[in-house]
């Protein structure tokens, strides 16, 4: 069915990537904060409001603990807001401020409003301290804050071993498959049927690890060992930066070699519990692995930083996974409706297990508002045996909503570039 030259599955798009991303960004939020107020829970902390994203709520509920839940209309985050917290950042409150300085009790992010720096605030009484987060001990605090971003590897580790146990993960033989003319690999001397072996002294495995190595190699040189007809070859190779797609048709920029895997050499391998998790944990150390090296290489300039992406390109790939299954062009023979919704849900459940490693990692990062950058307050205070100073936290804060909001900008922007090429 066509509309004005409008295919009914164009239509829809829009709909199923907005769905979509919000199902997986409220998913992943939840959890983050959920990380948050379980550990604030269990150690006496009265959790005041728990909200999955940000706005006027539309939905609020209030539990029999006196936490107030809120649904809000804008789901790019969320945030659990503790007693004696001014804001959702947990920057203490004026009346814990100077209860804190009246009794020399070390408080964490404390910044009065602008204008209250004077203003006398009531006093707390012993009951209300005790379930104050900004009283707790320093282990508690940076407890309860460290809880987020672990939970969200929690979650990617559970994801990866659930995906291990059900469907098997794909290994790949290190076996060349096809070898692409005018390549950096074709022009080395690679042929089809080669045994990969070794690449810079580093045994190779599986055709995947290959992948890792080429995209954070930076275009220096790589000397393979190889195996072909029951001979060792050593074959020098430096990849290019082409243009390139990624798994769902996107224009991307990447280093190269030109060689495909072996597909009769793939081999699905179902795990059990316990083995499925250590291979979950294995992954979430590789995402993790991956997402620093190619930060470094970007920081360098080995890479460029327009690869970046944000919350856009986020949207766009839960949208492209969903309907990754649905994508005919993909089969020789068309399967099942039902096989093509499975194919689509693994394909969405292993992007929020990589989504949830990057929201946990990029929140340990040590920016004033973010967790990590409580942490590194925490760090100081353990250090020199009190917290920074309210005047330097403050400035700190700042200066992470400046940081913050310019990353979120530059991104946007990547996004909104790289939407327009591909529109092109």
């Amino acid at each position: 069915m066509e509309v004005a030259g409008i295919s009914a599955a164009s239509i829809l798009v829009l709909p199923i990537t907005l769905i979509a991303f919000a199902i997986l960004l409220m998913v992943i939020v939840f959890i983050h904060e959920y990380g948050h107020f379980s550990v604030a829970r269990l150690l006496g902390v009265r959790v005041e409001v728990f909200s999955i994203g940000f706005g006027k709520p539309f939905l609020k509920w209030v539990d029999k603990k006196g936490t107030e839940w809120r649904l809000a209309p804008w789901p790019l985050g969320g945030y659990v807001k503790f007693f004696g917290d001014l804001n959702p950042a947990s920057q203490a409150s004026p009346e814990v401020t100077d209860e804190a300085q009246d009794d020399a009790k070390p408080v964490t992010t404390q910044f009065p409003r602008p204008g209250q720096e004077d203003e006398i605030a009531q006093t707390m009484s012993a009951e209300d301290r005790k379930v104050c987060f900004h009283f707790k001990p320093l282990w508690a605090r940076a407890a309860i804050v460290a809880a987020g971003p672990f939970a969200n590897f929690i979650l990617a580790i559970a994801i990866f071993t659930g995906l291990f146990m059900g469907f098997g993960r794909s290994i790949l033989e290190p076996v060349i498959g096809a070898v692409s003319e005018d390549s950096a690999a074709y022009e080395a001397g690679f042929e089809p049927g080669d045994l990969l072996l070794s690449v810079n002294g580093r045994e190779i495995s599986q055709f995947n690890q290959l992948y890792d190595r080429v995209l954070l190699g930076g275009g220096e040189e790589m000397v393979f060992e190889i195996e072909r007809g029951g001979n060792q070859l050593t074959i020098p190779v430096t990849p290019r930066r082409v243009e390139d797609t990624d798994r769902y048709g996107n224009p991307i920029e990447r280093w190269l070699l030109g060689i495909a895997p072996d597909g009769n050499a793939v081999e699905f391998k179902k795990y059990g519990f316990f083995a499925a998790m250590r291979e979950g944990v294995v992954e979430v150390n590789r995402v993790l692995s991956m997402t620093i090296k190619y930060l470094g290489k970007i920081i360098t300039g080995k890479e460029n930083a327009e690869q970046l992406s944000g919350p856009i390109k986020m949207a766009q790939f839960a949208g492209q996974s969903v309907m990754s299954g649905f994508d005919d062009s993909a089969y020789s023979e068309p399967p099942s409706f039902w096989t093509k919704l499975k194919v689509s849900l693994v394909d969405f459940i292993s992007l929020a297990a990589v989504v949830s490693v990057s929201i946990g990692f990029l929140n340990l990062l040590p920016v004033p508002v973010l967790d990590g950058g409580h942490l590194l307050y925490y760090g100081y205070e353990a250090i020199a045996g009190k917290p920074l100073g309210v005047r330097a936290q403050a400035i700190g804060f700042r200066v992470g909503i400046v940081l913050l909001a310019s990353l979120m900008i530059f991104v946007t922007w990547n996004d909104i570039n790289n939407l327009l090429h591909s529109l092109s």
